[in-house]
C-alpha cells in the first residue's frame, strides 16, 4: 500500500501535478456555503467530484484510490473555505 499524503488548500489550485490516487476530500465551510470541484488532469481535466458544505459545517467523502493521471486540481468557492485532500 502506498503511504498517504495530505494537502490543504484555501484557494483554487493544484493539489499535485503528478499521477496519483485520490483517497478522500474534506471540505470545511466558514460563514458561507462552500463547494469544491475536484478534477483529474489539471484545471481543464475530468471532473471527479463536487462536494458542498453549508455554512459552518464540514463535508467529507472517502474514495477508494481514484486514479488521477497528471495530477489533481481543485476549484474552491465560499469565503474562508478550506479543503483537505488525502492522496497517494
Amino acid at each position: 500500500m502506498r503511504p498517504s499524503q495530505i494537502q490543504e488548500l484555501a484557494a483554487t489550485g493544484d493539489v499535485t501535478t503528478r499521477d496519483t490516487y485520490l483517497r478522500g476530500v474534506v471540505l470545511t465551510a466558514a460563514a458561507a456555503t462552500s463547494t469544491v470541484t475536484v478534477k483529474a488532469g489539471g484545471s481543464g481535466g475530468t471532473t471527479i467530484l463536487t462536494l458542498s458544505a453549508i455554512a459552518n459545517t464540514t463535508a467529507t467523502v472517502q474514495l477508494d484510490d481514484v486514479q488521477c493521471s497528471e495530477g489533481v486540481h481543485a476549484t474552491l468557492t465560499g469565503a474562508a473555505a478550506v479543503a483537505s485532500f488525502i492522496y497517494a
